[in-house]
């Protein structure tokens, strides 16, 4: 099949280029100065036990036409939950020109791209998905370094109707293909906010201590944090009706305790002065225990330190220049 890979980031130009390699077509779509490092040098892409450097077929979001959206079969975002909703304006012109429209498969963080995107396109072409034990940043523009060998995707129908019944096990064949785990599950809303809990727990906390994921959960006291963190996510969920068990995260917790030790997302973003997916993390747990008139305190407590501190230093950046 053809994919289309929308926000050819870290964790994007990871999953194209795994793709590549198990015999896909893939069109890698970026922006800025990764964007012309890629047409220019082409990809180069490391992790512990993988490595690749090639040419690859690149464009903008600016620069794709109708042709190859309509001769594409999913086009996979991975781009920051921050732009989803920007991105998704941006593709439905085009999109609505094709009589082949391809799916949409969302691997980004938070829990709520895909309804975002049912907003925009025909609900039966999203597909939810989400991916872990990988943490991929782009170290240098066209140069992508990953952390994590055992990395796993989980897909599934975001509103159980989709045109085909079979193109689910297509995507999960074609990402076996690359050696890469991949399940088709029946409730992926679910597994997004099982995600959620790992990603509310260590996400912002590490950016705001400036450590990896590991120095966190290996300290005594913070790793307590993590777990009042991850269960106020849980109780969260129980708003739009998803039940996490205790045992979900214990599970969560134990996965994360014996990951490699990375850098998450919004550290590197504030290392890079990035925008900050606070609120499509951590604001989807404090929103949601508001609307259940409930606290989630050490969620407000993160949050609010990171937002203030981060916002501080971005003016002061701004000042200076």
């Amino acid at each position: 099949m053809k994919y289309i890979i929308l926000g050819a980031g870290g964790v994007g130009s990871y999953y194209g280029a795994k793709l590549v390699d198990g015999g896909c077509e893939v069109l890698f779509v970026a922006r800025g100065e990764h964007l012309k490092a890629l047409k220019k040098e082409g990809l180069k892409l490391s992790s512990l036990n993988y490595s690749f450097e090639a040419k690859v077929q690149v464009s903008s979001l600016e620069e794709l036409n109708q042709k190859e959206i309509e001769s594409t079969d999913v086009i996979i975002l991975a781009a920051k939950s921050t732009a989803t909703n920007d991105i998704a304006k941006q593709l439905m012109p085009l999109y609505f020109t094709c009589k082949n429209q391809p799916y949409i498969l969302s691997i980004q963080n938070g829990v709520e791209n895909e309804e975002i995107l049912c907003q925009y396109f025909p609900k039966q072409k999203v597909i939810g998905g989400l991916t872990r034990k990988i943490g991929a940043h782009i170290i240098k523009p066209g140069i992508v370094e990953v952390a994590g060998s055992a990395v796993e995707t989980i897909i599934g129908a975001w509103k159980k109707q989709i045109d085909d019944e079979n193109i689910l096990d297509t995507i999960s064949a074609d990402i076996k293909k690359s050696n890469l785990k991949c399940e088709v599950v029946p409730d992926i809303k679910l597994e997004l906010w099982k995600k959620l809990v790992i990603n509310n727990g260590v996400n912002a906390i590490c950016a705001l201590l400036h450590v990896k994921t590991g120095v966190v959960m290996q300290h005594k006291k913070i790793s307590k944090i993590v777990y009042g963190l991850m269960g106020e996510t849980a109780i969260a969920g129980q708003r739009v009706g998803v039940a996490i068990s205790k045992k979900d995260i214990d599970a969560m917790f134990n996965l994360i305790s014996n990951f490699d030790s990375i850098k998450p997302s919004m550290l590197v973003d504030r290392e890079f002065k990035r925008p900050l997916e606070i609120e499509e993390i951590c604001g989807v747990v404090l929103r949601y225990s508001d609307e259940l008139g409930i606290d989630a305190p050490y969620t407000r407590t993160v949050s609010s330190l990171l937002e203030f501190i981060y916002a501080q230093e971005v003016s002061f950046i701004k000042k200076e220049f």
